[in-house]
C-alpha cells in the first residue's frame, strides 16, 4: 500500500511558505513607511530651527533700528558731514550709499550698543543718511534746500540695520525712515 497525502495536507504545505513571503513583504512596506516619517520630521525641525533664527535676526535688526532713532531724537549723531564712520549725507547725484557699505568694516558702520540682545552672538550693525529736509506745509521750499533742519523743515534720517540670528547662518537687513522737527 502506497502512502498518499491528502490534497488539504499539501496545500497547508504551501501556504506556509506563502504567508511567511507576505509577511515580509508587509514588514518592508511598514519599514519604508517609517523611515521616511522620520526623514520628513527631521526636515520640519530644521525648518522651524531656521525660521526660529531668522526671525531672532529681524528682532535683532529692529532693536538697531530704535536704539539708532532714539539716538537721532536726541541729537547724539551729528557728524554727518563727514560721512564715514556710519554717518552719512545723502548725495543726490550719487544716491545711497546702501550699495558701497562693507559690513564687516567697523569705520563705515556703527555698532549696537544697547540693552543685551538674549541668543545673538554678534552686535547687529547699522548706519544712518541723512536726507534731504522737507518742508512742513506754509514754509518755503527754499529754506530747506539753504540747509539741513532749516527753520519750518523736517530733518529726514534713513537707518538700515543689519543684523545675523543665534547661529549666524541668518541674517537680516531692515530700513527704516526717521522723521525729526
Amino acid at each position: 500500500m502506497s502512502a498518499r497525502t491528502s490534497p488539504a495536507k499539501a496545500s497547508a504545505a504551501s501556504q506556509r511558505g506563502a504567508v511567511l513571503f507576505v509577511s515580509l513583504i508587509f514588514l518592508l512596506v511598514l519599514t519604508l513607511i517609517a523611515v521616511m516619517l522620520a526623514r520628513t520630521q527631521t526636515t520640519e525641525v530644521r525648518l522651524a530651527q531656521n525660521d526660529a533664527n531668522h526671525d531672532m535676526a529681524i528682532e535683532a535688526a529692529g532693536a538697531a533700528l530704535r536704539f539708532a532713532e532714539m539716538n537721532i531724537a536726541e541729537g547724539t549723531y551729528v557728524a554727518f558731514s563727514q560721512n564715514n564712520a556710519g554717518l552719512y549725507t545723502l548725495n543726490p547725484a550719487a544716491g545711497s550709499v546702501y550699495a558701497g557699505i562693507n559690513w564687516s568694516s567697523g569705520s563705515q558702520v556703527l555698532t549696537y550698543t544697547g540693552p543685551t540682545l538674549a541668543s545673538i552672538p554678534a552686535a547687529p550693525e547699522f548706519f544712518v543718511e541723512q536726507m534731504p529736509s522737507v518742508a512742513m506745509p506754509g514754509t518755503s521750499l527754499g529754506a530747506c534746500q539753504q540747509g539741513y533742519g532749516a527753520n519750518g523743515c523736517v530733518q529726514v534720517f534713513a537707518v538700515t540695520a543689519r543684523a545675523t540670528g543665534g547661529n549666524q547662518t541668518a541674517t537680516a537687513t531692515l530700513r527704516s525712515i526717521y522723521e525729526r522737527e
